[in-house]
């Protein structure tokens, strides 16, 4: 079969996806009952899903989710779990939630390829979550949002682009509000 370079793309992003959410049911990793925010384990670092448990075997790590940590950012700014989704699905479209991702020619960086020069903010806060969701979701604003959330969020890839690029983004958010995922997988092996 001869496929076109753009259904290439798309099956092997499937297939990424499919084989990341496989590998993580196989670990345990991140299936606990408090999605968002935290996912706690036991000091054998086992997953803890229930809070009884948690108390019971004196749990002592304590991850944060990157969903976790993008509701905090816009319960802070008086949005809920709407403009969570949001980033996340932002988040994941831009980088596959890679803290370190190079994108545009070293131009963009971090979660939300954030053009930094451009914008005038330093590489460590595009590479680090809670400081590139705050400034997307200031960017958003700039942009509308949450009144005019389409245009919004297409602005953060080009306003007038007319290349899905919002639609794509909602659609993400909401398929992976339900899976935690740590900011930058990477980290958490690295913490454990």
């Amino acid at each position: 079969m001869n496929l076109s370079p753009k259904w290439t793309k798309a099956v092997l992003i499937a297939a990424l996806v499919i084989i990341g959410s496989m590998t993580d049911k196989a670990v345990g990793i991140g299936y606990a009952a408090t999605v968002p925010g935290t996912v706690v384990y036991s000091p054998a670092n086992e997953l803890v899903t229930d809070d009884a448990d948690a108390e019971a075997l004196d749990t002592t790590t304590t991850f944060l989710t990157a969903q976790g940590v993008l509701l905090d950012v816009c319960e802070t700014r008086g949005y809920g779990e709407d403009c969570a989704r949001t980033l996340l699905g932002m988040m994941w479209k831009e980088s596959l939630n890679t803290a370190t991702a190079i994108g545009d020619g070293g131009r963009a960086r971090g979660y939300f390829q954030i053009h930094y020069r451009l914008h005038n903010i330093p590489v460590s806060c595009a590479e680090d979550l809670r400081c590139s969701a705050e400034w997307s979701l200031n960017y958003l604003e700039s942009n509308g949002y949450p009144s005019h959330l389409y245009y919004a969020v297409q602005c953060h890839n080009s306003c007038y682009a007319g290349n899905g690029y919002a639609a794509s983004a909602l659609r993400w958010g909401d398929r992976l509000w339900d899976e935690p995922m740590f900011p930058n997988e990477g980290e958490l092996a690295a913490a454990r």
